[in-house]
């Protein structure tokens, strides 16, 4: 039976009732929820916590902790994910200091984001101006959205202060109370919240969720004297098997090799996939001087390499992508070597996302899983897994104690390994794992024995690839 969506709302945001496809949260609400039901709160104090909710999934259920948080905690959280953020007596010190110095007419600009789940955003004033608008807006909008995810938030405001270029930006204020402003933002929001419901009662039903994976995992080429070599000499930049680009030294350039396979369903397809684009990238580079082919989070210094994965048939929604970082970022984190954490926390943070024009959505948090066909089996079927059973790992997720989130970061490891097998018995009691098994078993075993991969080793040899 496809779950309900339920509206709480105090006396300041009652602008959101109405909504197709969501009804008030009644006053008996412990009784009314479901075990697949949805709460979005709109307002500062929801009624029902998590707890008593019968496993309902409350939009904002941290809004309470994150506001009795003080400002100088959530800058540290906030900086932890890669944020600059100067909140409280800090932000309005560092206005009065520009002020005096330059004069009003010369200051950062402000502007803010108002924010439902991760796929709907609304920037005021638009940054009329800078250059590339649009595209400074696309990331004012996701860096929003992340930023109240990483605070456990699903919906609310986030401020922002921007130089003249637009290039960086600092988080000045941060709300998980949403309310719209103007005519246009309302309906935009409510559109938002009324494709939330519709699609929530879709995946809900008996049919479940069917996840399609895409990637776009990366490798680099390093000649015998250890220099890199430009995967753009062997490979086209947008060939299924090609290169991607990179700023070097403030210079763009094209020195990543990157595998595009086509989605699939099922993973197994998608990493067979996978060797035969390594197949036909040997055969192009055939006749090349002798090289190492290196992949996983950073074999190079300052080349960090990704492994995304590409979700589509599924909603992007909170609920799946803290799915996604428990069940791959975080068993994964525990099998890199030692320094592979430098890339972090601008590359391979946790809750890293780009929504995409077909409508999925690109998971960008896990590095390059091309070290061997074992790892990248194992890693696509987590996904798939994680993605489609994101409603039975709600309850078992390690990552939502802050505590866990600083484990991440700071490579600790005994905390990790809890937290992995934690989530290692929730994944085994999911209804997808039987048939995943024989692929998601061998990354938590070579957990369990304290294994990490060689990002010095030619990946090559391991997919059985002529070298």
């Amino acid at each position: 039976m496809a779950g309900n969506v339920w509206m709480w709302t105090d006396g300041g945001t009652s602008g959101w009732r109405g909504i197709p496809g969501v009804t008030p949260l009644p006053q008996d609400a412990r009784a009314a929820l479901g075990p697949n039901d949805a709460v979005l709160a709109f307002g500062g104090n929801c009624p029902v916590r998590p707890g008593q909710a019968g496993g309902a999934w409350i939009w904002n259920a941290n809004a309470a902790s994150v506001a009795s948080l003080g400002a100088g905690e959530i800058a540290r959280r906030l900086a932890r994910e890669g944020f600059a953020a100067e909140l409280g007596g800090a932000a309005e010190k560092k206005r009065r200091l520009a002020g005096a110095a330059f004069g009003e007419e010369r200051l950062p600009r402000t502007f803010t984001v108002a924010v439902f789940g991760l796929g709907e955003a609304s920037v005021r004033p638009a940054p009329a101006g800078y250059f590339r608008e649009q595209q400074l807006e696309r990331r004012l909008k996701r860096a929003s959205a992340r930023a109240l995810y990483v605070l456990g938030l699903d919906m609310g405001m986030v401020q922002w202060r921007l130089g003249s270029s637009g290039k960086t930006g600092v988080i000045v204020g941060l709300t998980p109370l949403l309310t719209a402003r103007g005519s246009g933002e309302e309906r935009r929001l409510r559109e938002a919240a009324a494709a939330f419901a519709a699609g929530w009662a879709r995946e809900t039903d008996t049919d479940g969720v069917c996840v399609t994976i895409g990637a776009d995992p990366e490798f680099v080429l390093l000649s015998q004297s250890g220099k890199v070599v430009p995967a753009s000499r062997y490979f086209e930049p947008h060939a299924a098997a090609g290169s991607d680009s990179a700023v070097v030294s403030g210079v763009l350039r094209w020195p990543i090799a990157e595998l595009r396979p086509a989605p699939a369903r099922e993973p197994r397809v998608v990493a067979s996939r996978v060797r035969g684009l390594l197949a036909a990238a040997a055969r192009r580079a055939a006749g090349a001087p002798p090289m190492r082919w290196l992949a996983g989070a950073a074999p190079v210094r300052g080349l960090p390499l990704g492994g995304h994965l590409h979700l589509s048939g599924a909603m992007l929604t909170g609920e799946r992508l803290r799915a996604l970082d428990n069940a791959v970022a975080l068993p994964l984190r525990l099998l890199e070597p030692p320094g592979a954490g430098r890339r972090r926390p601008r590359y391979g943070s946790l809750g890293d996302f780009r929504p995409k024009a077909h409508g999925g959505f690109e998971y960008r948090t896990p590095p390059s899983w091309l070290v061997s066909p074992t790892l990248a089996r194992g890693t696509l079927a987590l996904a798939k897994v994680a993605a489609e059973h994101s409603r039975e790992l709600a309850a078992h997720r390690p990552l939502d104690d802050d505590a866990m989130r600083d484990a991440f970061y700071a490579d600790d490891r005994a905390k990790l390994l809890a937290g992995a097998d934690r989530i290692y018995r929730a994944l085994r009691a999911t209804s997808g794992y039987a048939k995943y098994q024989g692929d998601i078993d061998p990354i938590f075993r070579a957990i369990a024995e304290g294994r990490r991969w060689d990002e010095e080793a030619d990946i090559r040899r391991k997919w059985k690839i002529e070298t």
